[in-house]
């Protein structure tokens, strides 16, 4: 009697294989992210490192 074995399925086209795949696009993509995110924090701490509003002491300003 043949014993009836499953039939192969390459990687790419079982359900697994495309659950990985995925997995490793959208673990990829978030690495881009977070390094474009620390990129992006970095320069804007570097050329502008008070923030966006000029820092007055208080007895430069003018009282009516």
């Amino acid at each position: 009697m043949p014993t009836l074995k499953p039939k192969h399925r390459p990687f790419c086209f079982s359900v697994k294989g495309h659950v990985k795949i995925l997995r490793l696009v959208f673990g990829i993509l978030a690495g881009v992210c977070c390094i474009a995110d620390g990129v992006l924090i970095y320069r804007k701490l570097l050329f502008n490192p008070s923030g966006p509003y000029q820092k007055q002491a208080i007895h430069d300003k003018i009282v009516l």
